[in-house]
């Protein structure tokens, strides 16, 4: 099957696109490709700013936060702090990161991939803003206790005080889908905000796919694969890096998708969360998406 994407119309707006980051965590590089040394590593948080010409600003997650501390305090959650070390100061949050760009909180419309402690940690910092979730991964995440949602790395006191009335949920199965894509939701009604359902990782994980930039088009996949290169080699992080995930083998059906997507579509760049390349890229190098 063909993974080509529909050709842009000519009038579909051009979305800026800024990549950030929000702390870091501490783990083997071998953790995030099998094949890569056992190097440890202090990798990204990534998360996403889209300015759209009509309809303002867009975050793609929020990163870690200093809140993490307090919810990894007491066991059983201080485990997560062990297991992997996370690395944040107040002046790396999303908000202050965004304040210092001239951009206010309620200016801006937050997007979360998923639920996930290193996704959801500024979350609380955005208290009138809309949030856009997958509606599996909302439910899941609000019907279940604090410990039992624990094993499958979610802190709910991260994001336990969201409004539910500021929630709009984004419901895969009644979508019309997108080209070859079955399930996406055109967020906007424009094409330039494409959102598509990745889970694997997450139960409800959701890439977005930016149409338009003036460095052509951008997937934004998330937690799909840690590093660009799991999807071009088809292969994941090491046997101990499968806890990481809720359905192991879906996640890995995604590395096929990602792959034929990048070879089929000429001036696609596909960009995960965790990626230290892509960090070094588009961060620290200030790189322009699809350069």
């Amino acid at each position: 099957m063909s993974m080509k994407l529909p050709e842009v119309s000519a009038d579909a707006p051009q979305c800026e696109l800024t990549v950030l980051n929000a702390g870091f965590y501490r783990a083997s590089l071998n953790m995030l490709h099998k094949e890569r040394p056992r190097q440890q590593i202090w990798g990204p948080a990534l998360f996403f700013l889209i300015r759209h010409p009509k309809n303002g600003y867009f975050l793609f997650d929020t990163g870690y936060s200093t809140r993490f501390r307090e919810a990894t305090r007491l066991v059983p959650y201080r485990l997560m702090r062990l297991a992997t070390p996370v690395r944040i100061t107040e002046q790396e949050h999303a908000l202050v990161q965004l304040q210092a760009m001239g951009v206010e909180p309620d200016e801006v419309t937050v997007i979360l991939s998923h639920m996930h402690v290193d996704h959801t940690g500024g979350i609380h910092d955005f208290p009138r803003s809309q949030i856009i979730v997958n509606k599996v991964e909302w439910e899941f995440t609000q019907g279940r206790s604090p410990l039992r949602l624990f094993p499958h790395a979610y802190l709910s006191s991260l994001f336990n005080q969201i409004d539910p009335n500021r929630v709009r949920l984004i419901d895969f199965d009644s979508s019309s889908g997108y080209g070859p894509l079955p399930q996406a939701v055109d967020l906007l009604g424009d094409e330039s905000l494409v959102l598509v359902p990745l889970p694997g990782h997450s139960v409800g994980q959701m890439g977005l796919l930016i149409n338009h930039t003036r460095q052509g088009r951008v997937l934004l996949c998330a937690d799909a694969v840690y590093m660009q290169d799991n999807y071009r080699d088809r292969l994941a992080g090491s046997r101990i890096s499968r806890i990481a995930h809720y359905d192991y083998s879906q996640y890995l059906s995604q590395f096929a998708l990602l792959h034929d997507l990048e070879k089929e579509n000429s001036g696609l760049t596909i960009l995960p969360s965790h990626d230290p390349g892509v960090y070094e890229r588009y961060v620290l190098g200030k790189g322009r998406a699809g350069q």
